[in-house]
């Protein structure tokens, strides 16, 4: 709808199709929006993960084992144990306060909406990505609790022997690392880096879960300092800055030759949270492992301030529905900067 012009003579448009006193119901976000490219540019888990639409709160979803393949002329039904994982839609909410002063007219009201639109973008973008990724705790369906999925992190460092088609140890794929840099040496347990990381991304690359063409890196960006300075045990640098170019026409980095995809939402906290404070955590694995189920886009709510209210404040709520999942858990593993050992007691 054309609202009027600019100061400077730019027609405003209203996209959500209604006059701004008539928003009064949930507008969803076009996905060729500015605020939904921000979001795909800044969250990994809604770029790179396999979405798996929702058409009810909760579903399962058959894991993949692969089917028992076999020579011959007579065919044989597979018998390979079946089993699945749920998917269940979680609310990812937010309200703001907007003083009516600052909306005085359609350009202000565009104008801040879009504004607080890329803010809420940003936030969502790391809460996703932390909750997907770096939460320590256990789930919980308590909203209060903040734990609204099994993180990747929380899954390799948990046992999953009874069910004998996963048959994952806790911390069969966990790393951890003291910080050193150091010097490459030939040992398969150094402390350095390059060791560690190495020694990461080797569990999945001998595992059946690796596939060259799925595998990505997921990286907290306060990794980019410390690869840049490691090498191999031949003094070659292990780290390309802007190594290529993806298929949307953005540059990439590669460790190792794997692309790798930052988020601030790469880190331990036992809560989800845009702002998480715990260690770097570093993730290699399957794409297709990672399963993000879609049961609502974003969407936005605009309300103007009621007679009843006690401040002349309208508000915007901001809501998707998302659910998340890690397919199986040989198919990652992750490295986490845990710091040095403390020195022993006198």
């Amino acid at each position: 709808m054309f609202l009027g012009l600019r100061a400077n003579g730019d027609p405003i448009h209203l996209y959500a199709g209604a006059a701004p006193a008539d928003l009064d119901d949930w507008t969803p976000v076009e996905y060729d929006s500015e605020v939904w490219q921000r979001v795909m540019q800044e969250s990994v888990i809604e770029r790179e993960a396999a979405p798996v639409p929702m058409s009810t709160r909760t579903k399962a979803v058959p894991r993949s084992e692969g089917l028992r393949v076999r020579f011959g002329r007579t065919y044989t039904d597979d018998d390979s144990e079946k089993s699945s994982y749920f998917l269940k839609a979680r609310k990812i909410i937010s309200r703001v306060a907007l003083d009516e002063d600052d909306l005085s007219d359609a350009e202000a009201l565009i104008d801040v909406l879009g504004a607080t639109e890329i803010d809420y973008a940003i936030s969502y973008a790391t809460a996703v990505d932390h909750a997907c990724l770096g939460v320590t705790e256990a789930e919980s369906d308590i909203d209060s609790d903040e734990r609204p999925f099994t993180s990747v992190y929380r899954t390799l460092r948990t046992s999953h022997t009874a069910n004998p088609d996963l048959g994952y140890t806790a911390d069969d794929h966990y790393v951890p690392w003291d910080g050193s840099r150091g010097i490459a040496t030939t040992g398969p347990d150094g402390s350095s880096f390059f060791e560690r990381s190495s020694a990461m991304v080797s569990k999945v690359e001998t595992g059946r879960y690796f596939s060259p063409a799925e595998s990505l890196i997921i990286a907290d960006p306060s990794f980019k300092d410390v690869m840049r300075t490691s090498t191999n045990s031949h003094g070659d640098p292990i780290f390309k800055e802007t190594a290529a170019i993806d298929r949307s026409g953005n540059p990439y980095d590669t460790l190792y030759g794997y692309r790798i995809a930052w988020t601030h939402g790469s880190r331990t906290h036992p809560t989800a949270s845009q702002e998480p404070a715990g260690n770097p955590l570093l993730f290699f694995g399957s794409r297709r492992a990672l399963r993000l189920g879609r049961r609502e886009g974003l969407r936005t709510l605009f309300s103007e301030a009621r007679a009843q209210d006690d401040r002349d404040e309208a508000a915007v709520k901001f809501r998707s529905r998302r659910g998340f999942a890690l397919a199986h858990p040989k198919a990652w593993a992750v490295l986490e900067e845990v710091g040095p050992a403390p020195d022993p007691e006198p």
